[in-house]
């Protein structure tokens, strides 16, 4: 009768009913034990049989078919910025690793700086997902309520905004800033420069908050500045500019890694200045190559396994239990010390 079965049905797409009918059990069953990591109640032997009757079948549970009955679609959003960087890139690496442990799937949204938001909305919604993750580099404020008010839990990755009712999960910017100045006051540096990312983000303010703050605890006000993107080549033409000067900077903080080893390049071959005998040079998100023997930068590190496990475990609570107070939680950031100093 098996073979039969089989060859009945191995002539067109293969569905449940196939596998019940091979199995010889019903449709229900074969649902349950697919659907449910402890096997919906069905009992073991039972489950090998629909399990094995599926393989001979080359059946495959349809995961979006499902999606549009039950209403879960058992996927997480995560939005991103364009122009990531080492940074970010490995962030996505690590969301969908986690999300993918809690049994679930990441869909990466990629928002180029010149899109409008709302088509990357309507998206987001008509995918149906469970739940979204917004991280600091796409953050936007119309976006992050729009989401909220189609009943998606929402969680912002690395990123605070006042008086919103969203879950946030973020490293402090004002105690980064405050800790490399800290530093570079410690280590006798007064004359020093600053290279801040080229758009005014939130998090690009409160760093400079933190830094500008504690130096004029020192009476230190007037640094030389510069902008940059987040790219080695923007990074190196910033420090060209603000080594040009007879009065150069004897430091600079640069509020990302990226742009960090550009200028310690151009300081080292533009003007032959050797690090950190007479330039010294901070960084901001302690990236692999940071950690490079031919750099060695002294860096702010952002704890990100930490911050994508508290927002994964946010996000997944929040489709659980969606009602509730929005979860604010803020981690402290850390000096790693190295040879750039």
């Amino acid at each position: 009768m098996g073979e039969e079965v089989k060859k009945t049905i191995l002539n067109r797409s293969i569905t449940s009913k196939d596998v019940a009918k091979l199995a010889g059990v019903s449709q229900s069953t074969v649902s349950r034990a697919f659907n449910s990591a402890s096997g919906g109640g069905v009992k073991k032997e039972i489950r090998e049989k629909v399990f094995q009757a599926a393989k001979e079948l080359g059946y495959r549970p349809n995961l979006v078919a499902r999606g549009m009955i039950s209403g879960k679609t058992n996927m997480i959003g995560l939005v991103v910025g364009d122009n990531l960087g080492p940074f970010y890139n490995r962030i996505v690496d690590m969301f969908v690793e986690k999300v993918q442990e809690k049994g679930k799937q990441c869909l990466v949204f990629k928002i180029p700086r010149q899109e409008q938001i709302a088509p990357i909305i309507e998206r987001v919604i008509q995918f149906r997902l469970e739940g979204v993750i917004i991280t600091a580099s796409a953050m936007n404020r119309v976006m992050a309520e729009t989401i909220i008010q189609n009943d998606i839990p929402v969680v912002l990755f690395n990123r605070f905004i006042p008086g919103i009712d969203i879950n946030m999960v973020y490293v402090d910017p004002v105690e980064g800033g405050k800790l490399v100045a800290e530093f570079l006051y410690q280590k006798g540096h007064r004359n020093i420069g600053y290279i801040q990312f080229d758009r005014e983000t939130s998090e690009e303010m409160e760093k400079k908050i933190g830094f500008y703050s504690q130096l004029r605890q020192y009476q230190i006000y007037n640094l030389k500045e510069e902008r940059s993107e987040y790219s080695y080549q923007s990074g190196y033409e910033a420090g060209v500019r603000i080594l040009r000067s007879e009065d150069r900077p004897t430091a600079i903080f640069c509020t990302s890694d990226l742009v960090a080893l550009g200028v310690m390049d151009a300081a080292r071959e533009k003007y032959g200045l050797e690090i950190p005998k007479d330039l010294a040079v901070v960084g901001y998100d302690d990236i692999e190559m940071s950690s490079w023997k031919s750099y060695q930068l002294t860096t702010v590190q952002q704890p990100v396994e930490l911050l994508i496990e508290k927002s994964v475990e946010i996000i997944c609570d929040k489709i659980e239990n969606p009602e509730g107070k929005a979860v604010v939680d803020m981690v402290k950031p850390q000096l790693v010390i190295r040879q750039s100093v």
